[in-house]
């Protein structure tokens, strides 16, 4: 028996709640109705998520069999989670790793708890709206051949805008001098699923893969999976990373969240075909209308590929652009307007995700407000430029964007992470911390990747990027309200 299938036993059986939560599955005062009376704790039947031996272990070996891995591990604290307890799994303090410099914070929090050595590999930029490309596997296999010490390689695939980088590459890098490879591939748990749709990072090798399910599949906020892929050779301590599960993931685990996970595993087992064959459907019927504006470009996995040689892209991405249009404001229409509510800004594109999920219905309707769009900026497009970057590069265009400062820059590393948050700091204003040492992690969320880390020099280009980026709205982690920014003292 699975959990879902045991919780609605259970409830149906007619206990009466001698225990926690408080609520009683009382719907009297509950915004969730009936729902909340299958919001159940570790009782007697439902196994224990820290100590799976009963309907949960059953649940997670079906999401094991359908990603095509050795074991997988319910998520209830999200992603993050599942990274923390990968990376302190496999490293212990003091060790070497290398990581992609878009990975998410999370990745460097780890880092910081076990005290790491951290070596950064930088992904290219595609310049021209400041997005991370892939990673490519000879970059890796060079610096692990300089530097054989890396006990563990750490990537994002997909990336927050559904870049992919070459996981099989990377992997035979990694196994070839004895590293693991971790991928945080948060935003491709829909991978492996369907011909069109990239491969999974498990297929291609990788030892330890986390996916949040949530993101891209019918499954509720927070839930995500860690999959252990023991077949490269390289051997996973299962046990350790298990033991860091348990320190960092609730010792009360939200029952509503692991049966949507394993809802999730079951709607994907009957029915993952011919979802994604419904979504592959109304994409190519968006896409065909979506090639005729004439102003807006929309860039997905198709023109990623044909026109900016990104090696793989996922399809449920899509990235609505304009070299001469501020993206903040498309951002604001959408929303304000039309009633669509876009994933993220950024100063040259805005990002929608696209799930199997989403019906005819809603494509046309984002279809028709891009339509709309279009033709106001053909009619009159005063609204949507920004004063502030014509008059910067006068030249009709917005010349490097934020996110190409931002995520190109390479800082000076003076000290690791762990280091520079032990020492003392003062916050000062923004233009004057250049040549300083930043104490504090600076990132855009979303998608939450650090510009800045701890222990690193801020260069003048990085101090005006976050200024121009907080002019323009976006939302920037790591300044106070006034500007100032924390350095070392």
């Amino acid at each position: 028996m699975r959990l879902c299938e045991a919780l609605k036993e259970h409830t149906a059986y007619g206990y009466y709640p001698a225990h926690m939560p408080g609520h009683k599955g009382n719907p009297e005062y509950s915004f969730l109705g009936d729902i909340i009376k299958y919001d159940i704790t570790e009782i007697d039947g439902l196994d224990n998520l820290h100590d799976a031996e009963g309907v949960i272990l059953e649940s997670e070996k079906h999401a094991a069999s359908l990603y095509g891995v050795k074991e997988s591990h319910f998520l209830v604290n999200g992603s993050t989670v599942g990274i923390l307890a990968a990376i302190l799994g496999v490293t212990v303090q003091g060790d070497k790793i290398l990581i992609g410099r878009n990975c998410h914070r999370s990745v460097y929090n780890a880092a910081e708890i076990n005290k790491l050595n951290v070596r950064y590999i930088y992904p290219r930029i595609m310049k021209d709206i400041g997005i991370c490309c892939g990673i490519r596997g000879e970059e890796v296999d060079e610096i692990l051949n300089d530097d054989p010490c890396i006990k563990a390689v750490i990537i994002t695939s997909p990336t927050y805008e559904g870049i992919s980088s070459d996981v099989s590459g990377i992997a035979e890098a990694a196994h070839k001098h004895g590293a693991v490879l971790i991928v945080d591939s948060a935003h491709g748990a829909h991978f492996g699923f369907h011909d069109r749709f990239p491969e999974s990072a498990a297929s291609q090798g990788a030892d330890i893969i986390i996916n949040s399910v949530h993101k891209t599949l019918p499954a509720p906020t927070q839930t995500a999976l860690l999959h252990i892929n023991d077949v490269n050779g390289v051997k996973v301590d299962k046990e350790r990373v298990r033991k860091q599960l348990r320190i960092y993931q609730s010792s009360s685990p939200s029952y509503l969240l692991m049966a949507g996970i394993d809802n999730c595993i079951r709607i994907m087992e009957e029915h993952g075909k011919e979802l994604f064959d419904r979504y592959l459907i109304n994409l190519t019927d968006f896409e065909k209308r979506a090639d005729k504006l004439k102003h807006l470009c929309v860039a997905g996995k198709r023109r990623f590929l044909e026109e900016y040689g990104i090696e793989d892209a996922d399809p449920c991405k899509i990235l609505i652009c304009h070299r001469q249009f501020n993206n903040i404001k498309l951002y604001d229409i959408l929303r304000s307007e039309y009633r669509i509510q876009p994933e993220m800004e950024a100063d040259k594109y805005c990002l929608l995700i696209m799930t199997v999920m989403d019906t005819e219905e809603g494509f046309n309707r984002v279809i028709n407000a891009l339509e709309c769009i279009d033709e106001l900026v053909g009619n009159d497009a005063t609204d949507f430029y920004c004063p502030e970057e014509q008059a910067e590069y006068g030249d009709g265009s917005y010349g490097r964007s934020i996110n190409d400062i931002l995520y190109g820059s390479r800082p000076v590393k003076i000290m690791d992470a762990y280091e520079a948050v032990e020492k003392k700091s003062e916050n000062v204003y923004l233009e004057d911390s250049v040549g300083r040492i930043s104490s504090s992690y600076i990132n855009l969320y979303p998608p939450g990747i650090p510009v800045l880390v701890p222990g690193e020099e801020i260069s003048r280009d990085m101090s005006e990027a976050i200024g121009r980026a907080l002019n323009r709205g976006l939302k920037v982690r790591g300044i106070t309200g006034n500007k100032e920014i924390k350095v070392h003292g």
